[in-house]
């Protein structure tokens, strides 16, 4: 509703005339009479009753007490958005996969530093929308300004390759050897270690979102190299919480032994219904890459990569040193 509406209305409520309240606002008394039954609809009462001189109703009374309050509001409102600090209109947009702001140190730390660097910045989480885009295709069209990105590889670290105008930084939380959890009810939960191709004959169950399309094709790719093409349900989840706290029954999670220091809330949950096994035949890695897109425009962001950057550097070398 436009805001202007209450400042005619309260003209109207003082005049107690359409003709010298139009006049008043320079306006014409049709467009005046027009505004004030629309104002009379949107609130569902009748404002005026049709007296000479007019005369409030009971709700035109209650309305007239808080329109001033409306006015004023928007007024302070205006004064202090005026009064912020130019980069105070900026927010950095991150995709939410629920563990990333609680898992991903270096993201929260970044957030923080770069709040203090840019004095009003918004940092928000964002689920991913229902538009049928993946990460990278989120941030091209600028629904995000950092996405991730999940692989599997068969070095310890690897790199991601995309486009030039794509930075894609090393998340070091996410690193882990590939496992697969079987339920403890399964013949398999007693194993030490599987091959491969000892589950061709097996369900993989994988949670149905876009931003693991990446993992899913990579894990395709691993099962033909063996020899089979891998059976992959794909279970829809609200959320990864909800996915791994059920018990899998005969299907297999392909999950990541991630560094324990980290204690993340899915693997207590696991433990309850799940046994990690390890693969036999050779190690295979999860890595997970933040995506950002180059903006020249946005000291924010090329401060928030930096930041990232420089935490993926320190902790890559703590886990790899020796």
């Amino acid at each position: 509703m436009d805001i202007e509406i209450y400042r005619e209305f309260m003209a109207l409520a003082a005049h107690k005339s359409f003709v010298s309240a139009a006049r008043d606002l320079n306006m014409s008394q049709p467009s005046l009479s027009r505004h004030m039954n629309a104002l009379a609809n949107d609130l569902g009462c009748q404002l005026f009753y049709d007296t000479r001189p007019l005369s409030l109703t009971a709700a035109g009374e209650v309305v007239l007490k808080h329109a001033g309050k409306i006015i004023g509001d928007q007024a302070n409102m205006l004064a202090e958005l005026q009064a912020l600090p130019a980069s105070s209109n900026n927010r950095i947009l991150i995709l939410d996969l629920l563990h990333t702001n609680a898992l991903y140190v270096g993201i929260n730390e970044a957030a923080a530093q770069a709040k203090e660097r840019f004095p009003g910045l918004r940092i928000e989480f964002v689920n991913m929308d229902n538009s049928g885009m993946g990460g990278q295709q989120m941030i091209d069209a600028k629904k995000v300004d950092i996405s991730f990105e999940t692989i599997i590889s068969e070095a310890p670290t690897t790199e991601l390759e995309l486009s030039d105008s794509v930075e894609a930084i090393w998340v070091p939380e996410f690193h882990g050897e590939l496992v697969a959890g079987v339920s403890r009810t399964s013949p398999l939960a007693g194993r030490e270690s599987l091959t491969l191709k000892e589950l061709s004959q097996s369900r993989f169950i994988l949670q149905a979102n876009r931003y693991s399309e990446r993992f899913r094709e990579d894990f395709i790719a691993m099962c033909r190299e063996v020899g089979f093409y891998p059976n992959i349900t794909l279970v829809p989840a609200d959320n990864p919480l909800e996915f791994y706290a059920t018990d899998p029954g005969d299907g297999i999670h392909l999950l990541t032994k991630v560094d324990r220091k980290y204690k993340p809330l899915i693997s207590d949950l696991l433990k309850q219904h799940v046994e990690i096994v390890p693969f036999a035949d050779k190690k295979r890695y999860v890595d997970a890459f933040a995506l950002m897109k180059s903006f020249p425009d946005r000291p924010d962001l090329e401060f928030f990569s930096e930041l990232l950057v420089e935490h993926a550097k320190r902790l890559q070398a703590e886990m790899f040193k020796g």
